[in-house]
């Protein structure tokens, strides 16, 4: 899964998506646990 958070990480930070855990927007490098990635 680690490539599939690296991938999530390099669209944040271009403002494509947001990362989100429990309906609140996290870092996903600093997250654990299950996340769900949204389209901003």
């Amino acid at each position: 899964m680690q490539p599939v958070r690296n991938a999530a990480a390099r669209l944040v930070d271009a403002a494509e998506v947001e990362v989100t855990q429990g309906g609140e927007v996290v870092d996903v490098r600093t997250a654990t646990g299950p996340v769900r990635i949204r389209r901003r």
